[in-house]
Order: structure tokens, then C-alpha cells, then sequence
């Protein structure tokens, strides 16, 4: 008989992934003074009705319960989303800002750095007005409720709501609870053997780490946007099947990076033997992606190069297939998703410390996401969509990120470093070898 503990049917409990995030949120926080948030911004063209679009959105967030919850526990110390009281009015903080064309970035780096109010724990909008035909929608998104397809999939919805589309049948949809995972034991307990035996192969030879400044207390985050066209965007993806093989644009985007960023690397004098990059995988399938709306269904893939290899673009590619597909075919996410069911009963600040400890207090070199896409439509609140773009805030450590994210034909490439990380100069070079590499 199997081992199972009672649970509510009716709660919101969090996957091991959930109180990962959870923890990574705290840790950011108590290095850099600020919560474990992310952006996701549209560039519009054509006219934009902020006032409706206000509206409108205050009343699409009342939908959602979720964005009024906050993390709690029950009496068997499982993890669960608290939901506000039922009739409790959800708050979304909706601004509008007045900006030239050359104040957008560093405006942009700002909103994305600012604090969450307490009255809008978990969704920001702020919308930069450059001209009567030209806005940027800002959607800052709490990482604890959110990852980043889950981000997309809640701006998808409001555009088909907002365009008077039916969207009950999508709202039935949505998995409002979770049960405790609190059963198969022993299913977790190989999959932490799992997860285990492959940090160990990873903590032989130091780790190619950039040094930090001392005083992170209260430093931003920076961002760097490279932006492709269509044509860019298809020479890239060819390119990407003929180096690395059909399906195989993460591995030929990521030996990009590597490349991009190692002679920041050796400038810095890094003394370590290996890169180690965590690169975030999305664990929806097609069947269960409208579901999945809030709260992270993701893992990671973990891929380890040696700086031998970044001079070698055709061996460190095959490095990264091979790593690839050795981690797909064991279910290592699966794994690493699975065995964190076992971290929730350890609170978040002593979780913290014990994922720090295997990588002598580092979680990799730097972070690397490619995210698919997410927003379909090509319109929002009827203005044309000209791009989307994604600025995540990096984990600190290692305070070093590259991302890459679609939108439609279109493709970026986004670096985001702590400040005093690299310098102007620096992340300028990294952006233009990442062009010239990809």
C-alpha cells in the first residue's frame, strides 16, 4: 500500500519548482535588495487607448484569485498558494508614462528593476507613450506566480478577451489547483540519486566564474537588446540546421553565447577550467499548455564546456548534442522537477544555502533560456505588434545572463548582467560577437 498523506482538494499546493523559485526570490532579494521579477515589453505601432486599456485590464485581473494569493503552509508543511477571501478586489498598478525615443531603454531597465508595490504584489503595467502612434506596454511579471511562456499565455488571453472573444471555455481550462505531491517516495528519492550523481560529475574542476563587485546591496540589473529582423531572424535559422542539425537551434544558440561571452571571461582573468550553464526547459506539452497559465512548469538542463572547446565550434556543438540528448533520454528535468518535491519542507533561507553548497556557492557560469513562442496574435488592444521582448532579471549568483526569445518571424537576443559586472564597453562587444557568432 502506498504511503500518501491527506491534502485539500481545493488548494493551489507548489511544485518543488514552485518553492525553488520561491527560493531563488529570496536569495536575489537579500544579494541585490529586489524580488525575482521579469519583464515582457510590446513595442506597438499605431493608435493606443491607455485609458480602456486600463479599464479593461483591472477588469480582466478579477478572473484570477492567484494574483491576489501569496505563499503559505498547511499543517503537513506542504507548500500552498493562499488565495484572497472570495469577493476581495484584485489590484493591478496600470501607469502611464510620457517618453522620448532615447530615454525608452533606460526607462525599460528602470521599470524592470523598481519594486512591486505592495498593493500589486504580483503584475505591473507601465505604458511609455513616445508618440501618438508609438508605445511600449511594460508587463512586469513576479516570477513566484509566473514563468515566461506562463507570462505570454496571460497577455494571449487578455488580447482575445479584450477583443470580445468568449473566453469561458479557455478560463475552464485553467488548472486552479495542485494536488500536495505528497505520495511515490521512492519515485523521488531516485530521482534526487539522479540529480545528485550528475552535480557530482560536475564539481571535478573549478568553474569559469566573472568576478562580482563586493556591495551587490541595492546595484541594477542591465540590459542589452539585439534585435533581428525577418530576414536576420530565417539566414539564423538556417544557419542553426545546417552547423548543428534540424531542431537543434538551443545547442548552436548557446555555443553562440559561450563563444560571445568568453573573452569577458579571460579579460577578467576567470581562472576556472569549465563553463557551466543551466538552461531552463519548459515542461508544458501542447495537451496541457492552456492549463498551465500560472506558477513555473519548468526545469533545467545543466551542460558543462570546457574553455578547451569554445575555440572549437564544430566540438563544442557536438559537446552540446551530445549533453542534450544523453540529459532528454535519462528524463533528467523530469528528474530534477521531481526530486525538488523533496526540498519544500526545508524553509526557503536553509534551501538557499544548500543549493549554493555542490557548486562551492555559484549556481553556473551564466544563464541561458531560449523561449519559444508564446503571443500569437498580431495585434494588442488594436494596435499593431511590431516586436516582443522578454528582460529577465538574473539570478545573482551568477549575475550573468543571455537569453533568446521569438516573436512571430522575429528573434532577440537579450544580456542581462548585474551592474559593475561588465562594463558599457563589455556588453557592447558581447551583443556584437553574439550578431557576428549567431
Amino acid at each position: 500500500m502506498k504511503f500518501r498523506l491527506p491534502y485539500s482538494k481545493n488548494r493551489r499546493y507548489l511544485t518543488g519548482m514552485d518553492w525553488t523559485i520561491q527560493t531563488l526570490d529570496r536569495l536575489v532579494h537579500s544579494v541585490t535588495g529586489r524580488h525575482y521579477t521579469f519583464q515582457v515589453v510590446l513595442d506597438l505601432h499605431g493608435p493606443f487607448d491607455f485609458n480602456r486599456f486600463k479599464s479593461s485590464m483591472e477588469q480582466f485581473v478579477q478572473e484570477f484569485p492567484e494574483l491576489g494569493g501569496y505563499a503559505a503552509r498547511d499543517w503537513t508543511l506542504a507548500p500552498y498558494w493562499k488565495m484572497p477571501r472570495s469577493g476581495d478586489q484584485i489590484r493591478v498598478k496600470v501607469d502611464l508614462v510620457q517618453a522620448a525615443e532615447n530615454q525608452i531603454a533606460s526607462l525599460l531597465e528602470q521599470g524592470v528593476n523598481d519594486p512591486l508595490p505592495e498593493t500589486s504584489p504580483h503584475l505591473v503595467f507601465r505604458v511609455y507613450r513616445i508618440s501618438k502612434d508609438r508605445h511600449r506596454v511594460a508587463a512586469q511579471f513576479d516570477h513566484q506566480l509566473f514563468d515566461a511562456p506562463g507570462a505570454e499565455a496571460f497577455l494571449d488571453l487578455f488580447h482575445h478577451w479584450s477583443t470580445g472573444q468568449d473566453c469561458q471555455t479557455r478560463f475552464a481550462k485553467l488548472a486552479r489547483t495542485e494536488p500536495a505531491h505528497l505520495s511515490n517516495w521512492m519515485r523521488k528519492f531516485e530521482a534526487g540519486k539522479q540529480l545528485i550523481r550528475r552535480l557530482r560529475g560536475m564539481t571535478e574542476t573549478a568553474l569559469m566564474i566573472l568576478p562580482r563587485p563586493v556591495a551587490l546591496k541595492g546595484r541594477s540589473l542591465r540590459f542589452r537588446v539585439l534585435e533581428f529582423d525577418e530576414q536576420e531572424t530565417a539566414s539564423i535559422v538556417e544557419r542553426a540546421d545546417r552547423e548543428a542539425g534540424f531542431l537543434m537551434f538551443m545547442p548552436y544558440a548557446l555555443a553562440s553565447a559561450l563563444q560571445a561571452v568568453h573573452p569577458a571571461f579571460v579579460r577578467a582573468k576567470a581562472t576556472g577550467r569549465d563553463y557551466l550553464v543551466s538552461v531552463s526547459v519548459d515542461l508544458r506539452t501542447p495537451a496541457t499548455a492552456a492549463a498551465h497559465l500560472f506558477f513555473n512548469h519548468l526545469s533545467f538542463l545543466l551542460f558543462r564546456i570546457p574553455t578547451s572547446q569554445i575555440g572549437d565550434r564544430h566540438q563544442m556543438l557536438d559537446s552540446l548534442r551530445t549533453q542534450m540528448y544523453e540529459q532528454v533520454k535519462s528524463g533528467f528535468p523530469q528528474a530534477l522537477y521531481e526530486s525538488s518535491m523533496l526540498m519544500r519542507i526545508l524553509p526557503t533561507r536553509l534551501l538557499g544555502r544548500l543549493m549554493l553548497k555542490p557548486l562551492r556557492g555559484e549556481f553556473a557560469s551564466l544563464g541561458f533560456t531560449c523561449v519559444g513562442k508564446g503571443y500569437g496574435a498580431t495585434q494588442f488592444m488594436e494596435a499593431s505588434v511590431a516586436n516582443l521582448i522578454h528582460m529577465p532579471l538574473v539570478p545573482v549568483p551568477p549575475g550573468l545572463g543571455l537569453f533568446v526569445n521569438q516573436y512571430g518571424k522575429k528573434m532577440n537576443v537579450i544580456l542581462s548582467y548585474v551592474d559593475g559586472l561588465l562594463t558599457d564597453e563589455e556588453a557592447r562587444v558581447v551583443l556584437e560577437e553574439a550578431r557576428r557568432l549567431l
